[in-house]
């Protein structure tokens, strides 16, 4: 069998190469700084990507397109940073600013770390990803064809959303098997939030996004059901993972009023307080926060400030540690880089960053269900 002829490139893209190199040397040099602050210098860093693009210019098998190894470089370099930072290419970036949360979705909840394939960390009941076989554990190797293991988080969650109900393919990999599915996309959500009042048991507040206006409408909506009656209630953040930092600080603002709910630690040992200044007009309901592997970002800090300030009762399994501020930066070709540019910390000290959040009461990975949530938190709210 021959071998492949080789595929030929332009001319003219490889003019692009000069300017490639640059702008990934950008990224190293910007993380020498981050790392070792402003008298770094990386000459090495330098001379190693110029080296390694000219190998692959000259000396590998098939001639390659300059750019999209130049954007494979991109990827790596600020994928591997932290969960948080990411490159997006030019579709992806579309796909970013133009999301809205209410996107047909599989009903997968994904964590990732780099170098890592995509891990289920729920899947949301009774969506397509339940119904297509998807498990809680399953590592997504696939999505699309697509190689999932150099991609970020928001890339993974990207390609799993959709403009619309097209179905997407996904590879997984469950033990020593890999399972081909077909998993269709549905708005999950239409609302931010539910409220329900189940009998014989505690009022529950589930949020399945945090978005502009949320914590005003569960003022508005849920405050006059709750206020005045000591009626307990559940605040079941489960597989919550997206929206605004700031709206999830209102909603926990409507359960506690402080001064200092922790702060943002940010590069060179900058700090920002984090404050709930407004009255908590619902500070006297007896509350308990749910969590799982899926409670992330936003989510992840109202939960930590309701424990640690409010004294609420945190319910189910450890949090992932992904509270951080990123910052977006539009790139000439319109791809985008997000940058983790701050972490939070409680005001014990408690890094909700890496570590997550531990729950008071836990619940082990095997039964993480309706009915373990309910026995575990029942005896720590008043009685109905």
């Amino acid at each position: 069998m021959g071998v492949r002829p080789a595929m030929k490139v332009p001319k003219y893209r490889w003019v692009l190469w000069a300017a490639t190199v640059a702008a990934a040397v950008f990224f190293v040099l910007e993380m020498g700084f981050l790392s070792h602050g402003h008298g770094a210098t990386t000459p090495r860093g330098f001379e190693l990507l110029d080296t390694l693009m000219t190998h692959i210019r000259n000396d590998y098998l098939e001639e390659r397109d300059p750019v999209q190894t130049a954007e494979g470089t991109f990827r790596g370099l600020v994928n591997s940073l932290d969960p948080l930072s990411a490159y997006l290419s030019k579709d992806l970036a579309a796909s970013y600013k133009g999301q809205t949360g209410r996107e047909p979705e599989t009903g997968m909840i994904i964590l990732k770390r780099y170098a890592s394939f995509p891990q289920v960390a729920a899947v949301v009941e009774k969506s397509p990803a339940e119904a297509a076989g998807v498990k809680m554990g399953d590592l997504v190797s696939a999505i699309s064809g697509r190689n999932t293991l150099s991609m970020s988080l928001a890339e993974v969650k990207l390609l799993l959303r959709g403009r619309d109900e097209k179905p997407v393919e996904i590879r997984v990999l469950r033990g020593n098997d890999t399972h081909n599915l077909t998993v269709p996309r549905a708005v999950l959500f239409p609302a931010a939030y539910t409220f329900a009042r189940p009998a014989g048991q505690p009022a529950r507040l589930t949020i399945h996004r945090f978005e502009d206006g949320l914590a005003e409408a569960v003022r508005r909506e849920v405050g006059p059901v709750l206020k005045g009656r000591k009626v307990p209630l559940v605040l079941d953040l489960r597989g919550c993972q997206d929206g605004p930092i700031e709206e999830a600080r209102r909603l926990a603002n409507l359960f506690v009023k402080t001064a200092d709910a922790g702060r943002f630690e940010g590069r060179d040992g900058a700090k920002e307080t984090v404050a709930c200044p407004a009255e908590a007009e619902l500070g006297t309901v007896p509350l308990a926060v749910w969590t799982d592997a899926g409670t992330a970002g936003p989510a992840e800090f109202a939960a930590g400030i309701l424990q640690e300030v409010r004294k609420a009762k945190v319910v189910g399994f450890e949090t992932p540690g992904l509270v951080g501020r990123t910052a977006l930066f539009p790139l000439k070709d319109d791809s985008l880089v997000l940058l983790t540019a701050a972490v939070f910390t409680l005001p014990s000290g408690r890094k909700l960053w890496e570590d997550g959040l531990s729950p008071d009461a836990a619940i082990p990975v095997d039964k993480l269900n309706e009915k373990t949530y309910l026995e575990k938190t029942i005896p720590l709210l008043p009685k109905l």
